[in-house]
This record gives structure tokens, sequence and C-alpha cells, in this order.
């Protein structure tokens, strides 16, 4: 999928006056009910936004010093563990270990693996956001109830974006499982492992809409050379080994 800068540009100002407008917004009627109602209005657009450019950036891109991230990203968890033909495993944990030695590539296989995999992952997207998120909420706002709401957003959003990806390739059937949202990101995130460049937004793809990298469905070829997302064909086909 090729990107257009003009949208994606257009697509990052909208984010930014969306939340430049909540700021203005808690720091000219300071009420508690207007920063907890803001706070997360203000701060899921920024997490999808940032969500886009570090996936589509950091992990799916060669940057100075942060080989190991692609590696992982694209050599691990894309081509070797999760191809489309192999979109679910099963076994007791959800993430792949990521601790040396990594190769060959592979699942975890105790739960302190799983949890420094799903815990990286976690606290990667909070740091990002640390900058770009949590400072203008307090220097622009000075209000520590709306800053408290937006620090909680965010971790639950860095929480949330970690184990629901854990949910969609290691499938146990939870409960959440069942839910429509999470089937429709379920075939949204298939989409992307079929199409690296498609679906950047794993969990909030509110800007894979704004940037124009939002691909419902396989093209006519992807669908010759990949398995379907009809759930027959993934019991039989990915999941296996």
């Amino acid at each position: 999928m090729q990107l257009n800068p003009v949208r994606v540009v257009a697509g990052t100002a909208a984010v930014g006056a969306w939340c430049a407008g909540l700021i203005a917004l808690v720091a000219s009627f300071p009420h508690p009910a207007v920063a907890l109602v803001a706070a997360p209005l203000y701060c899921t657009p920024l997490v999808s936004l940032f969500e886009w450019y570090t996936h589509g950036i950091l992990y799916h891109h060669k940057l100075p010093g942060m080989e190991r991230i692609l590696a992982i990203h694209v050599g691990g968890h894309h081509l070797s563990l999760f191809p489309p033909k192999r979109y679910f495993r099963q076994g007791p944990y959800s993430f792949m270990r990521f601790r040396d030695p990594v190769m060959p590539w592979r699942m975890s296989d105790n739960l302190l693996d799983s949890l420094l995999t799903s815990g990286s992952q976690s606290a990667l997207h909070f740091v990002i956001g640390i900058v770009p998120i949590l400072l203008p909420a307090w220097f622009a706002t000075g209000n520590a109830l709306f800053f408290g709401a937006v620090i909680a957003t965010l971790a639950f959003w860095s929480i949330l974006l970690s184990w629901v990806h854990g949910c969609i390739h290691n499938p146990q059937g939870r409960w959440v499982e069942k839910m429509g949202w999470f089937m429709w990101l379920d075939r949204h995130h298939y989409v992307h492992h079929v199409d690296m460049t498609a679906n950047i937004n794993f969990l909030l793809p509110v800007c894979d809409f704004l940037m124009g990298t939002r691909k419902p469905a396989m093209t006519a070829e992807e669908a010759a050379a990949n398995p379907s997302f009809r759930s027959e064909e993934h019991t039989s086909e990915l999941q296996s080994p």
C-alpha cells in the first residue's frame, strides 16, 4: 500500500488540532466533569497516532540502533511465528520469547518470558506517550485531575494493546474473543499480516482511516495465495505448527 504524504500530514494535523482544542477546553473550564470527560477524548486519538507511527516506522523499518526491534517484529513475529498460514498458535503462553538467545524464533515456554514480552510492549507504548501526550496534558492545563485521568487512559490502552494482541494470536476461548469489536480487530490485523504496509494500527485504527492505510480485505491476488478469514480455514490451516 502506497502512503500519501499529504494525507499523513493532514491526518496528523487533524489529531493535533482535536487534542489542542481539548487542552484549551480544560484550561478554560477547570471543572472536574470537564477534566474527566476530556481526558480519554484527548488521549485516545494520540494513542492511535503514536501507535501508527511506532508500529509503522519503528517496528517495520530499519532505523539506526533499532535493528533488534525490526528483527524481532518482522523476522520473528511476522515471518517465522505468525505468517498468514499460521496466524494462530496454540499453547499455554501468548507471547514469543525475546530474551537472548532469541534464535531460533519461538514462543515463550514459561510464564516469565511471556510476561517480559507482553510487559515490554505495554511499557514501550506508555513511555513513547510520556513526552507527546502526558507533558502537554500537565504543562498546558496545570489540572491535576485531567493529568491523572490522562495517565490512567494511556496506561489502560498500553496494557490492553498488548493483551488483545496476545489473545488474537493465541485464542483460548476467552470471553473477549466472542465480542464483536474483537472479531473486527482480528480480521483487521489478519490483513496486516498478509500486507504489512496496511492496517498499521492494531488496537485503535483511527489513524488507519485518517492516513489512508485502512485496508478492509485482501486483494484477489492475496486471497489466492493466503487462507481467507473464514473460521474453518483458521482451524484447519492457521493453527498448524
